[in-house]
């Protein structure tokens, strides 16, 4: 369906994660900020070799991971070989979603798995890393959360690290975990954090008008480490104990990329959709989407 054939609001496109996602709380957060929420599916590599929706035993390693010779068909950027283009048909913009490790072998240098064996989704990972770089090359508004976030960083070809506890020993720091509640937690649920803006000449600072955002809802172990030569701009961070870790990033050549580590439609959620307290803005996280569906609709 044309975004002009409902109602002239812009059509957002959710990623695919699996076959029994439920992207209800998703499509409310997205009909909130004026938008009309799809579900994509999942897009395949003719040349790959399928059980379902999960890639066959041949196309991944013990670990889960993406083989690299796979991975490196997926870089290549081959769409003709995929059904991209028919999933986006009639799209206005897609929204990436957060969950598992991304396949080290899609890294810009191809990497072993470091993640200390946490899961990776490599069907997933061919579906969202065609997505992200089909809405690059063709100009296609995103906006990305934590796992989408780190999508869109790698596949513009920053650095990334697999591990935060292990970087903060590796710099001989105290961690914190205040970018993730450790397994087993009681209760477990978001860490809650603050974010500092970084670029004023963002749709970040449009969005959010301040200096620091308050308690988003985090919840990784992974995080994007250096964006120099990528295209990419970082618009916001977060420090504890002296260690920075990128919280926002953006490519500004586009008509709107724009990647956050943290959570907001959490919080949108929370108040609006279950209406439970949250210690952060929720009207200010909606206005992440808001923002998003303003530029979908320019587009």
């Amino acid at each position: 369906m044309l975004a002009a054939e409902l109602d002239k609001k812009p059509v957002i496109g959710i990623t695919w994660k699996s076959p029994t996602q439920d992207y209800a709380a998703f499509k409310k957060v997205i009909e909130l900020a004026g938008g009309t929420p799809v579900e994509l599916p999942q897009v395949k590599y003719k040349d790959f070799e399928y059980d379902g929706t999960k890639l066959a035993p041949a196309e991944v390693e013990k670990t889960g991971m993406l083989k690299p010779a796979d991975a490196a068909l997926i870089k290549a950027r081959h769409y003709d070989k995929s059904n991209v283009a028919e999933a986006l048909k009639g799209v206005d913009a897609v929204f990436f979603t957060g969950g598992e490790d991304i396949s080290p072998s899609l890294y810009k240098n191809n990497r072993h798995e470091a993640n200390l064996g946490e899961e990776i989704n490599a069907a997933r990972d061919v579906s969202d890393y065609t997505l992200m770089s089909y809405c690059i090359d063709h100009d296609i508004p995103v906006f990305a959360v934590c796992r989408g976030e780190q999508m869109m960083g790698i596949v513009h070809g920053a650095e990334f690290l697999q591990d935060i506890a292990s970087y903060y020993q590796l710099l001989g720091a105290d961690y914190g975990n205040e970018h993730r509640m450790l397994p087993g937690t009681p209760n477990r649920t978001y860490a809650r954090h603050d974010v500092e803006v970084m670029d004023k000449d963002s749709h970040l600072y449009e969005i959010v008008k301040a200096d620091t955002i308050k308690n988003v809802s985090s919840w990784h172990h992974q995080a994007l480490f250096n964006l120099e030569g990528t295209g990419l701009k970082e618009t916001a961070r977060a420090t504890y104990n002296g260690v920075e870790i990128i919280e926002g990033i953006e490519n500004s050549s586009k008509t709107y990329m724009v990647g956050v580590q943290f959570h907001p439609e959490n919080d949108v959620k929370l108040a609006m959709v279950e209406h439970k307290s949250t210690p952060a803005d929720a009207e200010l996280m909606l206005n992440f989407f808001k923002n998003f569906v303003k530029y979908a609709a320019k587009k």
